[in-house]
Parts: structure tokens; sequence; C-alpha cells
């Protein structure tokens, strides 16, 4: 689909003149470092245009950005014009435009998932249409549509969803459904759904908060000659105070000696 309209004619667009289509799927947590792209784009050029499709009746905007939402915010922060290819095409052709770019972007599962549920939901396209578009079994589309019928508070709570699988978002979703302790104990857990906990160990957290079992992340404190906090032991490392200085060469000095051996 995208590779027929490579060789259409690119144009340069006021990047204030754009808005993102309805049904952009790319989240805010994976946007990456703009100002290193919009450097990028100033010191190289953009290689790779934007497709908008033209808007008809707004008077605030003229496109909207079917593909291409990095660029557009990196373009507009860095105030320089965007190289654009526009496209009048219907929603299922934007549709299937976008997600086969983003194939090759490595989008979240969360992003794809509350981007399928809103074109599903407004009758864009079924099922099946983003089954095939998408490349994907019928049951993954289905997974991937649980997303969108986790209560919010729980993406709230977790934040960052790029490593949340449809798998766990379907395990949650299950979960969730069962009372408002499941919920309440899904929230308690929402730092390790962050870090991409599975299923299993999904359910397993939530059975022990719900039966009082549940001890959560262990940690140490450690304490300065003057008894106040200098950095907590935690299962990922130690995590130093924000409001200790240190010498960080004499650190890495002392590591490298203690471990020699290692």
């Amino acid at each position: 689909v995208i590779f027929r309209y490579l060789f259409m004619d690119v144009i340069e667009i006021d990047p204030r003149v754009c808005v993102r289509w309805q049904y952009a799927d790319r989240n805010y947590f994976e946007f990456g470092d703009v100002d290193v792209l919009a450097e990028d784009i100033k010191r190289n050029g953009q290689i790779t245009p934007v497709f908008v499709r033209p808007l008809k009746d707004n008077d605030k905007f003229k496109y909207e950005v079917i593909a291409g939402s990095r660029r557009l915010k990196a373009c507009l922060g860095a105030d320089i014009m965007m190289k654009a290819i526009v496209i009048d095409v219907p929603d299922i052709e934007a549709a299937t435009i976008q997600i086969k770019e983003n194939e090759q972007l490595g989008l979240s599962e969360y992003s794809k998932g509350m981007s399928f549920a809103k074109l599903k939901e407004d009758g864009k396209l079924t099922q099946d249409q983003l089954s095939d578009i998408a490349g994907c079994s019928r049951k993954k589309i289905q997974s991937l549509l649980c997303f969108a019928k986790v209560s919010k508070d729980i993406w709230n709570a977790v934040g960052n969803m790029s490593k949340v699988s449809a798998r766990s978002a379907e395990t949650i979703l299950a979960v969730y459904k069962k009372s408002d302790d499941h919920k309440k104990a899904l929230i308690e857990i929402a730092e390790e759904i962050r870090k991409g906990a599975g299923s299993v160990r999904i359910e397993r957290m939530v059975n022990e908060i719900l039966n009082g079992s549940f001890k959560g992340e262990e940690e140490e404190v450690i304490e300065g000659h003057n008894g106040k906090p200098i950095a907590v032991w935690k299962k990922g490392g130690i995590f130093f105070s924000k409001n200790i200085n240190f010498n960080k060469q004499k650190l890495n000095k002392l590591l490298m000696e203690f471990f020699k051996d290692e």
C-alpha cells in the first residue's frame, strides 16, 4: 500500500497547519528523543516524508498526519518546514498505511491495541480486516483489543506500557473484572507490570496480595556514619539518594578493586 505512494510528489508544508489524525497509534512514551530527531533533520534533512490527508471544513488545520507523528513533532519543535506526501484516501486505506509503516518501528502492543480498538469501535475496520492488514491471527487481534477494555486507572498507574504484552493485557482484563479488590491489587503491582511481568506472575502476585502473603520487592537501606540513609539495595541493584554527592571515579575504582577476582 505504501509503496505505490512513494513515487508521488513530495512537498514542503508548514507543520503548524497539520494535526495528528484521531486514530494515530503512537503514544507519548514511544516518541523517544524528539529533540535529537529535530537536530538530525536540521543537519541532514528529512529523509522520510510524512503521509498527510487534506482536511475539509477545518478552519484551524489544513492536513491531518496519517503516518509520521514523530517527524511532525520534531518539525514543530524545531520550527522547520516538513516534507510530506499528500494523499486523499478513505479511512480504511489510511489505517492500512499507518499500520504498515509502524511494522518497521517496533510499536508497542499497547499502542497497536488502543488504535485498533478505536478503529473497530467507530466502525472503520472489522476484527477480520484488522487481522488481514496487520498480518496476524484473529486471536492476536482479540488479545490486542483487551488493552482498551482495562480500566484507565490501572494503565495510569503503570504509566509506560511499552513492555506490556497483549497476552498480559488479556490476563489483566480477566483479573480486573473479578472484583474491586482484584483491581486494587493490579494497581499495587503496577511497577512490576511496567517492567513486563508475564501472565503467570501477574496472577500469582495478585493472589498473594489478596491472601496477605505478598512481600513486594525486598530492599535494604544503607545508612551513613551519621545514621542518615545514603542508598537502598534492591533486587535490581543499588540506588543512591538524590541528595548524596560522591566522587564517581573513586567509587568506580573501589568497585573494580572489589570485583577484581570475579
